[in-house]
């Protein structure tokens, strides 16, 4: 199922203005219209043995360079995991796809494929016959100096041929195509050029109705703009680079928490100890008081005592002393 009926995207600009015809580069497109197929189907009616192994490697090598290489798995990861959530999507790399049953020779290997209607899983190789006779919705082909030849002359008649409904071809290092985004629709006299629509920040921006992105070339890089949630999908590198960064923040913010709890406990135990100190001097100080008090009490007691001491010698002196005055 197409995913516009699933998706509802924003409405894309107008296309661009008409440009100049571009120069030539290495490799110019040659997009033919449908070929006449002289007999040949998807399914082949007649019999074949049923017991024919279809290989799910071809002995080429997956990529040519790093450049290729890193380009085709990011923009594989970065689609299946933006049709993560859905079952009715099945995303694939350097997958080959036989159209021909009992043929086990004739065969195409896209660089990116996705095929809508087609559950996600496991596959050694995508037989249209059985996936209910459907072919890749939308091919991917990363050019390189080994394939870029074939990407623009040969490949684009076979996808035409088996109904892939958009074609497209990024060059990652420059140099190998006519332009470093080029995408194209199948009608019914063949593929069409799908136009660019002017983004602010892209060279080339050009929207693909099947997969509902727009698709953009930044002057560095490709990119795959979602206009229904807006924004950029990652590419895995990326989400990993993202997920790291979060982790070391939460890691940074439980250790300012553990450092502020470690504090909070260090400034609870230096109150504590200050109200014990507190404490401590205030027991001294009402001791000191206590002990002042007593001394206090003892002072005066000394004194009464003193005094009546005084008083009594003083009276007894007065009562023994003679009468006429005279000493004994």
């Amino acid at each position: 199922m197409p995913l516009k009926e699933i998706r509802q995207a924003a409405p894309q600009p107008s296309p661009v203005e008409p440009t100049p015809p571009r120069p030539p580069g290495r490799f110019s497109p040659h997009v033919p219209v449908i070929p006449p197929r002289s007999g040949h189907s998807p399914t082949v009616p007649a019999p074949f043995p049923k017991d024919i192994d279809y290989p799910s490697y071809d002995g080429v090598p997956m990529a040519d360079n790093t450049d290729q290489a890193d380009e085709m798995t990011d923009d594989f990861k970065t689609l299946q995991v933006f049709f993560r959530d859905r079952e009715d999507v099945f995303v694939a790399t350097n997958l080959l796809v036989y159209y021909r049953e009992g043929d086990n020779e004739t065969r195409v290997t896209p660089d990116v494929m996705v095929a809508f209607g087609r559950p996600p899983g496991y596959r050694g190789s995508y037989k249209i016959w059985e996936e209910g006779n459907h072919p890749p919705d939308w091919v991917l082909e990363i050019a390189s100096e080994g394939t870029a030849k074939v990407d623009t002359e040969k490949k684009p008649g076979t996808y035409a041929e088996i109904g892939v409904r958009e074609y497209w071809q990024y060059d990652p290092t420059g140099g190998l195509l006519v332009q470093r985004l080029q995408g194209w629709r199948l009608t019914e006299r063949g593929y069409t050029e799908l136009p660019q629509v002017p983004v602010d920040g892209a060279e080339i921006a050009i929207y693909s109705e099947v997969l509902g992105l727009r698709l953009e070339f930044d002057g560095e890089r490709l990119r795959f703009w979602d206009p229904v949630d807006k924004r950029y999908l990652h590419t895995p590198l990326e989400s990993e680079v993202r997920w790291l960064e979060a982790e070391s923040r939460a890691e940074a913010a439980d250790r300012g928490w553990l450092e502020a709890e470690s504090r909070a406990e260090a400034a609870d135990r230096g109150r504590l100890e200050a109200e014990s100190r507190a404490e401590a001097a205030e027991r001294g100080r009402l001791k000191e008081a206590q002990a002042r008090r007593a001394a206090e009490r003892r002072a005066e007691a000394a004194e009464r005592d003193a005094r009546e001491l005084r008083d009594r010698i003083a009276s007894e002196r007065t009562g023994t002393q003679p009468p006429d005055g005279s000493e004994d």
